[in-house]
C-alpha cells in the first residue's frame, strides 16, 4: 500500500524537478501559498521525500495540510507528456475524496498510515520502488531464479513482522498476491492456524513459540497425488507402536505421496502431516501429526523421507509446491496433535464426539485467507485496466469519421465502463462479504469442545463464499486483461501474473462445484429442520410471508434488489430440496443417486444463496456509513453489482418463475446507463482509493502517474535479450549464425 514516487522527465533530479515545478508558481494570494503547500505535500510523498523540506523551499511556518494524493493542479502538468495529462484530468473530475475511502477499505486512517509505512519500508528493502527499472519478475528468472526472488521477498516479509510487530504481510505479499506465492506464506495461513486448532494446551505451549518466532517453518501436508477434495480418502497412515511409544509415518503407495503443499519443496523445517491414524489394524480416521522433515543444522532431510519440488506451474512459481514419500518415519507418540483425540501409552484411543469434523477446521482458515484477500487481485486488475483506459486512445464511435473527431479514450466507449466499473464494483461487493463472513472462522480456536455447530456453519458459509468469491475474481481478472487489448497480454503489464495467481483459486483448497456442494447440503438440512437456522439462512422459513411473493416493484431500490435476490435464493433451494425428496420417495432412489440427478440445480441454488448474503453485505455496509460523497460512489456500485448480476450468467433464476419479467431488465439496462454515467468521473478516484504503490501493481499500464508509452518503451529496452543484444551491434549472433544466415544463403 506504499506511495508512488513522481516518475521525472528528463536529467533532473527530484529536487530540482521540484524547484522547476514551484518557480512556475506566482504566490499572490493565501489560497496559491495553500495550493502549492498542497502541491509540495502531495509530490514530496511520491517521491519518498519529506514533504517539510520542499515547503521550506517557500516559507516556513505556514500550515501543514495533511497529504492528498487526489489534488492534482496545472502546475503538474507543465511537464507531463499528454498520457499523464489525461490521467490528470480525469484524478481532478473526482467526486469524493479517496483517502476517505481508503480508510473504509483498510480500517481507519492510523491503519493505512501503518501499512502505508510497512509496504514503503519492504518496497526499499525488495529494491522495487524504482519505476524506471525493469521489474526483476519480467526479466529472465528461471525457475531457480524464481524460487530465490520468493525467498528473497518471503525473509524480507518475516524480518518486517519480526522487527515492527504487525500482520500486514501475514496473508499478502508486496504484490497483494496471496501468502502462498511466498515459500514461508502457508506457515502463517495454515501451519500456525492448524496448531491453535488442533493442539492440546501442552502442545501448543511448546510448538507456538517456535512457530511464531520463525524458529522452525511449517508447512501443511493434507494433499496426495490421488486425492484432494476428498480427505476421507487421503493414504498416507500413521501406525502406534506401542512398545516404542512412537507413530511410523508411512507413505503406502505411489498415490499416497503427499504433493501439492506450499513450501514443502525446499522451505520448511516442519509439517503438520494429515494421516490415517492405524491402532492394532484398525484406521480411526484421518488425523494430525507433526512431523519434522529437516535438520535444522544443515536443512538436510531426515532419514526416510524424500522431499523435492513439483517443478513448473502456471504462476506462483516463486514458492516450492512441494511432495513427499515418507518411509516407515518414526516420531513420538506426543506428535499427534491432542486436543480433539488422544492415543494412551497402552494404544487406547479416545476422541471428542465431533473430532471428525473439527480436524478439517484448519482448511477454513485458509478458505477465509482466499475470501478475506483475493478481492485484493480483483482490485489491481480493475486499476491496472482503468487507468490505462483513461490514457489509451483509440479510434472513435461509430458514424463519425477520424478528421471530424480526435481519438476517443478507452474509457469513453460505454463497453469499456460497464466491463471495468462492474469488476470495480464486484471488487467492493466480495470486500464488505469478506468481513461479513470473517467472524465465522476467526474465533473458532477460542470456542472449546461446544464449537461444532459454529463450525458446521463457517463450513457452509466460507464453502460457498469461496467458490463465489475465486471464481468471480479469476473471471474478473482475465476480463481486465482482455479490456486492455494487446497490451494487455504483455508479461510488464502485470495482468498476466494476475491472471495466472488467480486461475488457480477455483481449486486451491477446494474445486469450487464440491464447495458450492457442501454449502448445497447445508442449506437442505435446513430446509428439512436438520440444522440450527442462522440469521444468514433464516429466509428459507420464510416461504409463505406475501412480502417474498410478490411481485417486483421498483428494480432500483436497494432494499427491493435484496428482496428479489432472497426469493430467487429461496425458490431455487427449496425447488432443489423438493426435488431431491421426491427423487427418493417417488423414483426409488437412494440419496447418493438423487443428488447426482439434482448435483447441478444444487449448484445453481448455492450460488444463488451466496450472492444474496454477498449483496445484503453490501447494502449492510453502505447504510452503516455517513450520509455523503463517499456513501453516495459506494451506493452507486452497490446498485451497479446487483443490476449486473441480475443481467448476468446467472440470471435466469431471477425470470424463470416470473418474479422478475422483461420490463425489468429493459429499466436495468436503463439504470445501468445512468450509474455508469455517475461512475465515470469517478474511475479513476476509485483506483486511487485501492491505494495500490506502483510497485505493487508492477504495471508499466497501471502506473499512478499515467505515463504509459515511455515507461513501456524504458522497460522494453531493459528486457535482457535486447540489453545484451545492443552490445553485440544489436545482432542476435547465436540466432543469426545458426539458423537465420543459412536461411537467407540457402544452406538448408
Amino acid at each position: 500500500m506504499g506511495v508512488n514516487r513522481i516518475d521525472r522527465c528528463g536529467p533532473q533530479n527530484s529536487s530540482d524537478y521540484f524547484t522547476v515545478q514551484y518557480q512556475k508558481q506566482t504566490i499572490n494570494s493565501f489560497e496559491s501559498l495553500i495550493r502549492i503547500q498542497d502541491f509540495v505535500h502531495q509530490h514530496a510523498a511520491l517521491a519518498r521525500c519529506q514533504p517539510q523540506t520542499h515547503w521550506r523551499m517557500w516559507k516556513e511556518g505556514y500550515i501543514n495540510l495533511e497529504r492528498r494524493w487526489d489534488r492534482v493542479f496545472p502546475v503538474c502538468c507543465s511537464m507531463a507528456n499528454r498520457q499523464m495529462r489525461l490521467m490528470n484530468e480525469a484524478r481532478a473530475r473526482a467526486s469524493f475524496d479517496p483517502r476517505e475511502l481508503t480508510s473504509i477499505i483498510f480500517g481507519g486512517p492510523e491503519a493505512v498510515k501503518a501499512c502505508e509505512a510497512a509496504f514503503t519500508r519492504i518496497e526499499q528493502v525488495l529494491r522495487t520502488s524504482d519505476l524506471d527499472k525493469l521489474p526483476d519478475t519480467y526479466g529472465d528468472l528461471d525457475r531457480t531464479g524464481q524460487f530465490l526472488d520468493g525467498l528473497h521477498f518471503g525473509k524480507a516479509m518475516v524480518a518486517e513482522k519480526l522487527k515492527h510487530g504487525h500482520s500486514v504481510f501475514e496473508p499478502i505479499t508486496p504484490r497483494y498476491w496471496l501468502a502462498n506465492a511466498s515459500p514461508f506464506g502457508l506457515h502463517v495461513v495454515m501451519f500456525i492456524p492448524a496448531l491453535k486448532l488442533l493442539a492440546a494446551p501442552e502442545q501448543l505451549a511448546y510448538w507456538l513459540p517456535l512457530a511464531e518466532s520463525y524458529k522452525i517453518i511449517g508447512a501443511y501436508c493434507q494433499t496426495e497425488l490421488g486425492h484432494g477434495s476428498f480427505i476421507r480418502g487421503l493414504q498416507t497412515t500413521a501406525t502406534f507402536d506401542p512398545p516404542n511409544d512412537e507413530f511410523i509415518i508411512h507413505s503406502p503407495t505411489t498415490s499416497s505421496t503427499k504433493y501439492w503443499p506450499a513450501g514443502l519443496g525446499y522451505s520448511a523445517s516442519h509439517a503438520i502431516v494429515m494421516a490415517c491414524l492405524i491402532i492394532e489394524n484398525r484406521n480411526h480416521g484421518v488425523h494430525p501429526f507433526i512431523v519434522q522433515l529437516r535438520s535444522l543444522e544443515d536443512y538436510t532431510p531426515l532419514p526416510g523421507i524424500e522431499l523435492g519440488d513439483i517443478g513448473l506451474k502456471a504462476g506462483y512459481n516463486s514458492v516450492d509446491n512441494g511432495y513427499a514419500v515418507f518411509t516407515h518415519v518414526r516420531i513420538p507418540r506426543k506428535h499427534l496433535l491432542a486436543r480433539h483425540a488422544q492415543v494412551a501409552p497402552d494404544g487406547t484411543y479416545t476422541a471428542d464426539s465431533s473430532r471428525p469434523k473439527l480436524v478439517y477446521g484448519t482448511m477454513l482458515f485458509a478458505r477465509g485467507q482466499l475470501v478475506a484477500n483475493g478481492y485484493l487481485q480483483l482490485a489491481q486488475a480493475a486499476t491496472i485496466a482503468l487507468r490505462y483506459s483513461v490514457v489509451r486512445e483509440q479510434g472513435t464511435l461509430p458514424f463519425t469519421s477520424i478528421p471530424e473527431v480526435a481519438e476517443l479514450p478507452l474509457l469513453a466507449f460505454r463497453a469499456q465502463q460497464q466491463r471495468l466499473l462492474t469488476l470495480m464494483s464486484r471488487a467492493f461487493a466480495l470486500m464488505f462479504a469478506a468481513r461479513s463472513a470473517g467472524s465465522a472462522y476467526a474465533a473458532l480456536p477460542d470456542q472449546g469442545h461446544t464449537e461444532y455447530r459454529s463450525l458446521e456453519l463457517a463450513h457452509a458459509t466460507l464453502a460457498g463464499l469461496k467458490a463465489y468469491a475465486t471464481q468471480t475474481v479469476a473471471d474478473g481478472v482475465e476480463d481486465a486483461r482482455k479490456c486492455c487489448g494487446g497490451h494487455g497480454y504483455l508479461a510488464m503489464s502485470g495482468l498476466p501474473d494476475l491472471v495466472a495467481t488467480t486461475t488457480v483459486l477455483a481449486t486451491l483448497e477446494g474445486e469450487n462445484c464440491v464447495m458450492y456442494q457442501q454449502t448445497a447440503r447445508f442449506l437442505v438440512k435446513c430446509v428439512h429442520g436438520g440444522a440450527d437456522i442462522d440469521a444468514t439462512v433464516a429466509y428459507l422459513q420464510d416461504s409463505a410471508d406475501p412480502e417474498l411473493l410478490r411481485p417486483a416493484v421498483d428494480i432500483l431500490d436497494s432494499g427491493e434488489q435484496l428482496r428479489i435476490f432472497r426469493h430467487r435464493a429461496m425458490r431455487l433451494v427449496k425447488e432443489y430440496a423438493q426435488a431431491f425428496s421426491a427423487s427418493q420417495t417417488r423414483d426409488g432412489l437412494n440419496p447418493a443417486q438423487a443428488w447426482n440427478t439434482h448435483m447441478m440445480g444444487f449448484i445453481s441454488a448455492a450460488h444463488a444463496h451466496v450472492e444474496y448474503t454477498v449483496l445484503q453485505s453490501f447494502v449492510e455496509a453502505v447504510h452503516q456509513l455517513d450520509t455523503g460523497p463517499t456513501r453516495l460512489v459506494l451506493q452507486r456500485l452497490c446498485g451497479l453489482f446487483a443490476l449486473g448480476c441480475i443481467d448476468g450468467p446467472h440470471g435466469l433464476g431471477f425470470f424463470d418463475d416470473g418474479h422478475l419479467r422483461a420490463t425489468h431488465l429493459r429499466r436495468a439496462h436503463v439504470a445501468v446507463g445512468e450509474l455508469l454515467d455517475n461512475l465515470v468521473p469517478d474511475a479513476v478516484a476509485l483506483t486511487d482509493a485501492w491505494n495500490f504503490s506502483d510497485a505493487s501493481l508492477a504495471s508499466a499500464l497501471g502506473c499512478w502517474d499515467g505515463n504509459v508509452y515511455e515507461r513501456m518503451m524504458r522497460w522494453t529496452r531493459q528486457v535482457p535479450l535486447n540489453a545484451a543484444v545492443a552490445k553485440t551491434g544489436n545482432v542476435f549472433r547465436p540466432g543469426f549464425e545458426e539458423f537465420i544466415r543459412p536461411i537467407l544463403k540457402g544452406k538448408l
